[in-house]
């Protein structure tokens, strides 16, 4: 489950300085693609597509783990990589000599396993795990997120360890009503925006990956 608090939050949007987000709110860059299934209130379930994602993962505190994984992150995808070669790019994305920059996306990712925590920021569409440029960093590894289910709860204002814990026990009261559902053990943080949007504008939410019950697939 994942650890936070006041001083990590900041970080964990901290990629999205660059982007198109506004002080109001206002989001143009891509993010993974999903379908609403249900809806009620801030509560969703949702499916979303397959995506490929860059991660890191790193062992120590939450504020340091958080710190060196943004920063190996953020390096890869403002160009620390091998630019094989020109691909077609959005603002503010460009190819300079031999390295490629990757546009932005949201939302930025934060989860904890044991003394561990991974960060992780989605592709965009455009790339393949063939075809994205080659981190220098060998820390930085490419996977394939599989299409599935997840509860999520969306919540405004900052976030900290103890409001996400507290959001993540109401998703999973929310969605102990489901009965077709089985819940993950663990939680993710997702933040959109970037520090200077304006507090009870922003976008939190916490993800819980759900299964379906064998028994709702027989019926």
């Amino acid at each position: 489950m994942i650890k936070q608090n006041n001083r990590a939050i900041p970080l964990l949007v901290s990629l999205l300085f660059l982007s198109s987000c506004s002080l109001f709110g206002v989001q143009s860059e891509e993010g993974p693609k999903y379908k609403v299934l249900f809806k009620e209130g801030y509560f969703e379930v949702r499916k979303y597509a397959a995506y490929i994602v860059a991660e890191t993962t790193i062992s120590g505190n939450f504020d340091d783990s958080s710190s060196e994984a943004f920063k190996i992150l953020a390096g890869y995808i403002f160009g620390k990589n091998k630019g094989k070669k020109k691909v077609a790019m959005t603002s503010p994305v460009e190819v300079k000599q031999s390295s490629a920059k990757i546009s932005m996306t949201s939302p930025v990712e934060m989860s904890q396993s044991g003394s561990s925590f991974t960060m992780r920021f989605s592709m965009p569409s455009e790339y393949t795990l063939s075809n994205l440029p080659e981190p220098l960093d060998n820390r930085v590894i490419f996977r394939k997120v599989n299409s599935k289910i997840v509860g999520t709860h969306r919540f405004t204002w900052l976030s900290s360890k103890k409001r996400s814990d507290k959001k993540a026990r109401e998703l999973r009261q929310w969605l102990s009503k489901r009965s077709d559902y089985q819940l993950s053990d663990s939680y993710s943080y997702a933040g959109y925006n970037p520090p200077w949007t304006i507090p009870f504008l922003r976008r939190n939410e916490i993800h819980i990956e759900l299964q379906k019950n064998r028994m709702s697939h027989e019926k």
